[in-house]
């Protein structure tokens, strides 16, 4: 769970809230995605961390934050190219993998492991043809230990993901939960138009470029530009985010960024602390199947 996930609003569209029912067998199905994820790691020797929502209820609740509907993981971009690679050679019947580098992606970024013969489509994925049951993989770049062309990559960084920000707002300045969007949205709408020389996928792609321009994958500093933070506000030590320290998760052995505690607090503040009802929010949904996995 993204907690700066714009999703978890208000749709005007013909979106419905998870039930508690359904809640629970989706994660049920979640943990089966999660377990093949594992596998495949275990097998071609790669490595990921859980981040973000899913670090969080690993350390306070052991696994889902009770109202959460996805998995967050990060993993470098070298080993998720392997990734991708297994998946497609080993579970091209059960799996799809998409990011930035699909055209039927639509102008997203963060890569995602679909669960075939399934649906989810959140409030944000109305565009999207495949909606299936998700990962989400957020990858860990490198960036230059020279300060000079770490700067210049991360203001590229920010820039190219503002422009496909505002351009994706553009896109969707007629459908019903943008029509009144607030102010600064708004603004970006009207900036979205700017961008539109190029489609929606061909920012995407340039962005995804930027992203992992830097090919050093010994770098001293590694950032995670599709995270909420974007590129400066993720910078890091490549060990504060690489090593790794094991948790249960489900009751299931994941991993967990070494320096956990203060990537959390930096990000979240008192993570530990429940937020109060009124904020523990379920994802918006228009459709939900899990077909042969609902029991």
């Amino acid at each position: 769970m993204r907690l700066h996930d714009i999703s978890k609003g208000t749709d005007t569209g013909s979106d419905s809230v998870l039930t508690e029912e359904q809640l629970k067998k989706l994660q049920k199905v979640l943990l089966i995605i999660l377990d093949d994820f594992i596998d495949i790691c275990k097998q071609e020797n790669l490595k990921y961390v859980l981040i973000g929502g899913s670090a969080i209820g690993t350390l306070r609740h052991g696994g889902f934050i009770p109202w959460d509907d996805d998995v967050d993981i990060a993993m470098t971009r070298r080993d998720y190219e392997l990734l991708k690679v297994a998946i497609r050679n080993r579970y091209a019947n059960k799996y799809t993998v998409s990011d930035a580098k699909e055209d039927n992606n639509y102008g997203r970024i963060i890569p995602k492991i679909r669960l075939k013969n399934t649906t989810y489509r959140t409030v944000l994925e109305r565009d999207l043809d495949e909606c299936g049951v998700r990962l989400d993989i957020f990858v860990i770049e490198n960036t230059y230990d020279d300060i000079f062309r770490r700067y210049i990559h991360g203001f590229l960084c920010m820039f190219f993901g503002f422009a496909l920000s505002c351009k994706r707002l553009f896109d969707m300045r007629k459908q019903p939960a943008y029509l009144n969007v607030p102010g600064a949205m708004k603004l970006k709408q009207m900036v979205g138009a700017i961008f539109s020389f190029a489609d929606l996928n061909k920012w995407a792609k340039w962005t995804d470029q930027i992203y992992s321009m830097c090919k050093n994958d010994n770098s001293s500093m590694v950032s995670v530009p599709t995270d909420g933070a974007h590129f400066f506000g993720e910078l890091t030590d490549r060990d504060n985010l690489c090593e790794r320290t094991q948790f249960y998760y489900e009751g299931r052995k994941v991993f967990l960024p070494k320096s956990y505690d203060s990537y959390l607090r930096r990000i979240y503040g008192d993570y530990m602390m429940l937020p109060p009802k009124e904020k523990r929010l379920r994802s918006r949904y228009l459709e939900y199947n899990l077909g042969k996995y609902d029991s």
